[in-house]
């Protein structure tokens, strides 16, 4: 699933044909300036695609902050919507040896500079229920 920034959740709805939900389900501080997102797309009561977002307000433009603070999109989303230019840098990809789920480490940076560091878990044995189901 090497989509672009803000396009994990219409390519899951693709795959599925039926809706998926985007849900910030934690967002707290971890310093002065640091926060710790985790947020969730599901399918039905099925947790597709976890993810743990950490990012630090003095970097982040204010506009983008206070949207992120909202906790009501997703991080490309809100990139996307004011046509900010940034770009994804993989980390690590593993996939577990029984084939059920893809760990992604990864940046999105915009310019030099990092925003946003993701890890990612893609549950690929709950993707392939879900589209056989």
């Amino acid at each position: 699933m090497n989509t672009p920034i803000g396009h994990v959740e219409q390519t899951i709805t693709d795959i599925l044909k039926r809706n998926v939900s985007f849900n910030v389900i934690e967002q707290t501080p971890i310093g002065k300036t640091e926060y710790l997102r985790k947020i969730i797309i599901a399918t039905d009561q099925f947790p597709i695609v976890s993810a743990t977002v950490r990012f630090d307000s003095k970097i982040i433009p204010q506009y983008i902050l206070t949207e992120l603070l909202r906790k009501k999109e997703g991080i490309g989303t809100i990139l996307q919507k004011h046509h900010i230019i940034a770009h994804r840098r993989s980390i690590v990809i593993t996939i577990s040896s029984d084939g059920k789920k893809i760990t992604r480490n990864y940046e999105i940076m915009q310019n030099s500079s990092v925003w946003f560091q993701i890890s990612e878990e893609i549950r690929l044995d709950l993707l392939y229920a879900c589209q056989n189901g």
